[in-house]
């Protein structure tokens, strides 16, 4: 991949919304969970498109409601932990927006209206 489309992919900045943000600032510093979502933001800072994008009929009418977005990706942290995040793009460039971060297959499934057994 060349520099330029490498730099196209890169966001000006990593937001982390209000219920994000409470739970990250109250990881402690060295645990497992703090790396993975370290790593998970450096990994979006360098392409915010590293996750897989939801179709639009699949995203939750949850985050439609409260956040008003018009596209949802979806990035694995590791085996049992995802994270969602949605592009905002302005005339200063495009920012990743971490939505919610799952800690279990459960919470995910549930959130995404699976069926679980």
């Amino acid at each position: 991949m060349s520099q330029e489309t490498t730099r196209r992919h890169m966001p000006i900045s990593v937001l982390l919304a209000r219920t994000v943000n409470e739970l990250y600032i109250n990881l402690k510093e060295g645990t497992e969970l703090k790396a993975v979502i370290d790593k998970a933001f450096d990994t979006l800072q360098n392409n915010m498109f590293a996750g897989n994008r939801i179709k639009k009929e699949q995203i939750p009418k949850y985050y439609i409601d409260k956040y008003g977005i018009n596209n949802l990706y979806r990035l694995q942290l590791d085996k049992i932990r995802r994270l969602c995040y949605t592009l905002i793009a302005n005339e200063e460039g495009s920012k990743v927006v971490i939505i919610e971060i799952f800690l279990n297959h459960k919470l995910y499934d549930r959130r995404f209206g699976y069926k679980t057994t």
